[in-house]
């Protein structure tokens, strides 16, 4: 995701890559919060819910690094 920042050619074109970026990252941080408190919490007896949104926008991140965003 990254990388199409980088390879932009354009002032408008590096400015859509990265809006789309910052939407993925807020559009994934809201999924794992509900996810992650509905689903997983219930069935792993060791995971707490995720209380703030920025727990879960710092999880998101930690996860897409993982993923190699």
């Amino acid at each position: 995701m990254i990388q199409e920042v980088t390879k932009a050619q354009s002032k408008s074109e590096m400015l859509t890559e990265f809006l789309i970026f910052v939407l993925n990252i807020l559009i994934g941080t809201f999924l794992l919060r509900l996810v992650w408190n509905r689903s997983l919490v219930q069935h792993i007896t060791v995971l707490k819910p995720i209380k703030t949104l920025l727990d879960a926008f710092i999880l998101s991140l930690s996860l897409a690094v993982v993923r190699g965003i």
